[in-house]
C-alpha cells in the first residue's frame, strides 16, 4: 500500500512541476519587454537633404553632428585612425564602429572627421604605430588622449556596411531607382541616389557599401 502512495506522489509532484514550468515559460512569453523602436530618420533608405540643404543621414547631420553624437547613437566601441597613402601625402582620419545595429540592420559604420591640415599633421606626426596594408596604404593608431581631441569635431561623409547582402529587388523596394549606374575603375556598379546623397557600391562577393556624402547632389 504504500509503495502505491509513494508512487501517486512522485507523480503528482512531476506533473506540479510541469505545470509550473509552462506557466512561468508562458509568462515570460507574453511579458517581454518592448523593443525601441527605431526613428525612421535613422534607417539607411530615409536619407534626405532639408530645406537648408543639409545632409540627414544615419541619425546625423553631415557637416554638423560630431564623433560624440554618433558615439551617443552607435555606442562606445570605436576606433579612430589615420590614413594616408604609402608616400604620406594623402591623409585622412576616420572613425569606425566595428558593429552597431539600426534595429534589426546589423553592420559596420566608417566616418570620415573634419580637421584642419594642422591638426591632422600633427596627430600624424603624435602617432601611436604605423601599419602599412598589402595595398600600400598606412594606418596610423592613436593614442585615446588624442582621440579624445576630435570627440566634438563634425563628420564630412559616413559609409555603412551592412553584414547581410542587399539584392537588387531589395534595394530597389527600399531605396526606389537609382538616378545612375555605372561600373568605374575598380570594376565594380557605382548606384547613385542624389536625393539621398548616397553612392551604393555594389559588390557580388562581399557586402555593398553605402556612401553619404554631401558632394552627392540632387539633379539641377
Amino acid at each position: 500500500m504504500s509503495t502505491v502512495k509513494t508512487k501517486k506522489n512522485k507523480l503528482s509532484t512531476f506533473w506540479v512541476i510541469l505545470i509550473g514550468s509552462i506557466s512561468v515559460l508562458t509568462l515570460l512569453i507574453l511579458i517581454q519587454p518592448e523593443r525601441e523602436k527605431v526613428n525612421p530618420n535613422h534607417l539607411p533608405w530615409n536619407a534626405h537633404y532639408d530645406e537648408k540643404g543639409q545632409l540627414h543621414a544615419l541619425g546625423l547631420v553631415l557637416n554638423k553632428s560630431t564623433l560624440k553624437d554618433a558615439m551617443d547613437l552607435y555606442g562606445k566601441d570605436v576606433e579612430v585612425k589615420i590614413f594616408s597613402d604609402n608616400k604620406s601625402e594623402h591623409k585622412s582620419i576616420e572613425a569606425y564602429f566595428p558593429v552597431m545595429y539600426i534595429g534589426a540592420i546589423k553592420a559596420a559604420l566608417a566616418l570620415k572627421i573634419e580637421v584642419t591640415p594642422e591638426e591632422l599633421e600633427q596627430a600624424y606626426n603624435d602617432g601611436k604605430s604605423i601599419k602599412t596594408n598589402p595595398s600600400g596604404t598606412r594606418e596610423i593608431s592613436l593614442y585615446t588622449a588624442t582621440i579624445a581631441q576630435f570627440f566634438d569635431h563634425p563628420l564630412s561623409s559616413i559609409t555603412l556596411l551592412p553584414r547581410k547582402h542587399l539584392t537588387e529587388q531589395a534595394i530597389q523596394k527600399r531605396f526606389g531607382e537609382a538616378d545612375k549606374k555605372e561600373v568605374q575603375s575598380d570594376k565594380l556598379a557605382h548606384w547613385f541616389f542624389y536625393e539621398k546623397g548616397l553612392e551604393m557600391i555594389i559588390d557580388d562577393e562581399g557586402p555593398e557599401a553605402l556612401q553619404y556624402s554631401p558632394s552627392i547632389k540632387p539633379l539641377q
